[in-house]
């Protein structure tokens, strides 16, 4: 059977996204819903926004979690909550270690007790660190320098555990850096479209040797999806998921000046608040086993990144 017609063989899901008012579980959401999924989302905020279909609710709220999954006959889990960059929580690693480790913890147990068909995880390529090679696939060694990085390491490996040892089909996505609708940390593409509008000027600090590896919010949620909904099983494996091109800023920041309408770009010597040097991502695996590939380059997710903060304020970054 080919991957297409696996797909158009599956069934409708009853998902539970975690982090669901966040940056890729909004995305997951409205993906899942398009396909007639039907989408169960929790965050322990909505960050102010209007969302009746958001319940409010954090892992470590067990009993809730339970009679969630069995009222709405949940079956598969897409985790995209807890910190979700090295950038966020930096003084508080217990946090990181509580939220993603512990929550992700406690979410696969979810799913061992009530024999869930699958948890999909959005893991970062921050497990890498400063990589020692020139192209970096799903073997090369985990080196991160972050807690969270190796939050991430730690829990690939418990979706590793729990595959070997309680048979929970799982998957780990090693996102690259994601930019789009409601995003809420620092990024400079969101400074560029958002100064532009106001005729300010962007300045960004800049090694113009390092490289960036950006992709759009859309192609993550796909790739999420593409995998949840595989027919193979999984046991574990992991997938590099990033946009394809490696740019530096001055790149970007030509890109940028051709494709949004008033940007004004000054780079500026300086370093990114995450300085792993990451130089080039081999995403074939999950292409050759899921049948993903990214649709957005970075022109393409500028447009529709500036589009998405016009129509709707509450998607700009706070």
């Amino acid at each position: 059977m080919t991957i297409e017609a696996a797909k158009a063989a599956l069934v409708p899901r009853n998902v539970l996204v975690t982090g669901g008012s966040g940056l890729i579980g909004t995305a997951v959401r409205r993906h899942l819903s398009k396909q007639g999924h039907s989408v169960n989302a929790i965050d322990i905020t909505d960050f102010g926004r209007p969302d009746p279909e958001l319940t409010i609710m954090g892992f470590e709220d067990t009993d809730r979690l339970d009679d969630l999954v069995k009222a709405r006959e949940i079956d598969s889990i897409v985790h995209c909550g807890a910190i979700s960059g090295p950038m966020l929580a930096h003084n508080n690693p217990m946090l990181i270690v509580q939220a993603n480790i512990v929550g992700t913890s406690q979410l696969l147990d979810l799913a061992r007790r009530h024999n869930l068909h699958r948890v999909v995880f959005s893991s970062s390529i921050s497990v890498y660190g400063n990589a020692d090679t020139e192209v970096i696939d799903e073997s090369t060694t985990t080196r991160p320098t972050s807690v969270y990085g190796s939050s991430k390491v730690s829990c690939e490996t418990l979706l590793e555990g729990f595959s070997a040892e309680y048979g929970v089909d799982c998957a780990s996505l090693r996102i690259a850096r994601v930019y789009g609708p409601y995003r809420r940390a620092n990024c400079y593409l969101a400074n560029i479209i958002r100064d532009a509008k106001l005729g300010r000027v962007t300045e960004i600090p800049c090694d113009p040797d390092f490289a960036y590896h950006y992709i759009y919010v859309n192609d993550v949620a796909e790739a999420l999806v593409e995998v949840l909904l595989a027919s193979r099983d999984f046991g574990g494996r992991v997938y590099n998921v990033s946009g394809g091109a490696a740019l530096t800023m001055p790149e970007i920041a030509a890109i940028a000046q051709r494709t949004v309408d008033g940007a004004q770009i000054r780079l500026v010597p300086g370093a990114d608040e995450v300085p792993d040097v990451q130089r080039e991502f081999d995403i074939s695996r999950i292409a050759r086993e899921v049948g993903w590939t990214p649709r957005f380059s970075l022109e393409r997710g500028l447009e529709a990144y500036g589009q998405a903060m016009a129509r709707d304020p509450a998607s700009r970054p706070a």
